[in-house]
């Protein structure tokens, strides 16, 4: 029986405590469902994005929007193939939450099979591995270093099952749904019940529970976001728990520690879009600020990054400089983007 050992620290009990404070406030704020509706999209094509770029998907962020839209982008087949078929691995456990059932094995086949088609061999698409796992790093000059071995292959049917066994028992043992999240995302990487495809498959799920949950911010949080913005660390992350090969009895901790500290990040990203883009009020005290769908595209860019100049909003819209130019001052003039630098070194934050 599948039975993790953690214990909840300070630290994650407190980012848990301010989570529930952003997720409240979420809630409650009066979002006009053009802008809600928008925002999903939006969640959608950077859950796209930044889970695949965790892989080595090359596509920029305004390349997947296109492919999500249907339109056609200069790029490798591989990769536009990877964000269609992360779309609609999206449909589909949007299809598992909707059931309100629990996720189970044939779930975590289907949702595989639609995420790594024509990506591998028919034989291991939608099908646990046939073969044991090693996880190498390449040190150059044609040597290797072993990081990772998976459990045996024939063990990986029994580990899944404990694993989504467990979701069930955690539920009724109140055992809250970030832990549980937190929970099935290491564990899932650490089983790697496929030849490929593991890290997504792993934060596919983890979204799945989370939305079963009703602790999906509205399906607008994209949790990929905080491990895309340091790859290395997030793989540290789940390596320090994990070991060197596959065993049980690890202390979770450490791992549930960065995770929530992660959720944090992004809930706050999720309310500053909210506030600060002007989706709705926060507080009757507050002005409602109502941007068009090229302004929240821009704003959105700009909660991602950090910055955004005039030549990013020519390639992210598909305008004339002019035309972005004036945009930027329309945001600039609602006092919802700050100017920084000069001339050609003109640079736009988000407004506190």
């Amino acid at each position: 029986m599948f039975k993790p050992r953690c214990s909840v620290t300070p630290k994650i009990l407190t980012a848990i405590s301010e989570i529930a404070e952003i997720k409240a406030v979420v809630e409650r704020s009066k979002v006009l469902p053009l802008n809600e509706a928008h925002l999903k999209r939006q969640a959608i094509a950077r859950m796209a994005h930044t889970s695949t770029s965790i892989e080595g998907n090359k596509l920029a962020q305004f390349q997947v929007d296109k492919v999500l839209s249907g339109m056609s982008v200069s790029g490798d087949a591989k990769s536009i193939l990877e964000v269609k078929n992360i779309q609609n691995a999206i449909n589909e456990m949007d299809k598992i939450v909707e059931s309100g059932k629990a996720i189970g094995v044939e779930d975590v086949l289907k949702l595989h099979g639609i995420l790594m088609r024509g990506l591998v061999e028919s034989e291991k698409c939608g099908y646990f591995r046939k073969d044991d796992i090693y996880v190498v790093d390449d040190l150059g000059d044609g040597r290797e270093k072993l990081r990772y071995k998976g459990p045996d292959h024939t063990k990986v049917p029994f580990l899944i099952n404990e694993l989504l066994s467990w979701l069930i028992r955690a539920k009724k043992m109140d055992i809250h749904p970030i832990i549980k999240a937190a929970i099935l995302h290491v564990e899932f990487v650490t089983i790697h019940p496929f030849t490929d495809g593991n890290g997504r498959m792993a934060r596919l799920l983890t979204a799945t529970s989370l939305y079963l949950d009703n602790w999906d911010f509205r399906k607008i949080i994209v949790l990929e976001d905080y491990y895309n913005h340091n790859r290395l660390t997030y793989y540290n992350a789940l390596n320090f728990v994990q070991g060197d090969h596959y065993h049980t009895g690890e202390d979770l901790t450490p791992w549930i520690e960065y995770f929530t500290e992660g959720f944090l990040v992004e809930a706050k990203k999720v309310k500053d879009a909210i506030s600060l883009a002007g989706f709705g009020k926060i507080s009757d005290k507050e002005e409602q600020v109502f941007l068009d769908s090229d302004e929240l595209k821009i704003m959105d860019f700009v909660s991602t990054t950090g910055k955004i100049t005039s030549a990013d909003v020519v390639k992210i819209l598909s305008i004339a400089k002019r035309t972005s130019q004036v945009k930027i001052k329309n945001l600039v003039d609602k006092k919802l983007l700050l100017v920084k630098g000069q001339g050609p070194n003109t640079f736009y934050i988000l407004a506190k």
